[in-house]
């Protein structure tokens, strides 16, 4: 596989923080990144991945292409559905200041009721997903002074939300525990324990967390890789899909051409300028 492009990519701030403890079922964390690129620009591919995620761009916008088609500026708040596949690339140059909020699989759906299917592969402006309430959260952050600030707004406007939301529900509670198993379940045993029917779980779990129960586990064991590559990029990739949960090299390579369309060494050296949350 290609050599990791960790060692051109510029130095890049990270703070990160967990929400409080009576929002977690609905967010896993906050994130912020800063960097100084100037005239530099970096590229990369949004592969398969199974977050959902609001990103609030407080520097230079993003500039986004989908499908081949021509260059986009990315709306200044986006809400980005979870990936099955690879449709956009993005790139971005000048100031990045970026604050990233990654929510729990089926966070979304039980704030506003949202169907996840129509968000999947998808990065939209967030009012047209989360309505006029979306003008209250930009505003709320923007105006807060540092990373805390930030956080502490974004908090109360996720209180606020979810005093209106659905209770947690089995799909909510499985689809976390996919997250925290990295994929590695049996989705029978998953069936069998929400109590619903193989039809009905499928249905329910697609339209809450976007992703088909047996896609979501696919993509996030692919995620968990890549991110394994990323923070250590020395560390073999046998060892690292072998612990992601792969029989061998060749069946990572078999799913990276199943849910990228090309093989790893055609998309790791760009992937690894990614600026999105670690999931």
């Amino acid at each position: 596989m290609a050599a990791s492009s960790r060692d051109r990519r510029p130095p890049v701030d990270v703070r990160r923080k967990r929400p409080h403890p009576a929002l977690r079922s609905v967010l896993r964390s906050f994130e912020e990144r800063r960097a100084t690129l100037g005239a530099e620009v970096l590229t990369w591919p949004l592969t398969a991945r199974p977050h959902q995620i609001i990103d609030i761009y407080l520097g230079d916008p993003f500039q986004l292409r989908i499908d081949g088609g021509r260059l986009q500026t990315a709306p200044e708040t986006v809400v980005v559905g979870p990936q099955g596949s690879r449709r956009i690339q993005l790139s971005m140059s000048g100031e990045i200041h970026v604050f990233n909020i990654l929510l729990q699989p089926a966070g979304l759906n039980r704030l506003i009721g949202i169907d996840m299917t129509s968000l999947v592969n998808e990065g939209i402006t967030a009012r047209d997903v989360i309505g006029k309430r979306a003008v209250l959260l930009n505003d709320a952050v923007r105006s807060a002074t540092d990373f805390d600030s930030r956080v502490a707004a974004a908090e109360r406007w996720f209180g606020m939300m979810l005093d209106d939301g659905a209770p947690q529900d089995g799909i909510d509670q499985t689809s976390r525990l996919m997250l925290a198993a990295r994929g590695r379940v049996r989705i029978d045993r998953l069936v069998q324990r929400s109590g619903l029917s193989a039809r009905q779980f499928q249905r329910r779990f697609t339209s809450q967390v976007g992703l088909s129960p047996k896609l979501y586990a696919r993509t996030i064991r692919f995620d968990a890789a890549l991110m394994a590559h990323r923070s250590e990029p020395a560390k073999p990739w046998t060892r690292i899909v072998h612990e992601a949960g792969y029989f061998d090299q060749a069946h990572f390579i078999r799913e990276c051409h199943a849910l990228v369309g090309v093989g790893p060494n055609q998309f790791i050296g760009d992937w690894d300028n990614i600026f999105s949350p670690d999931g």
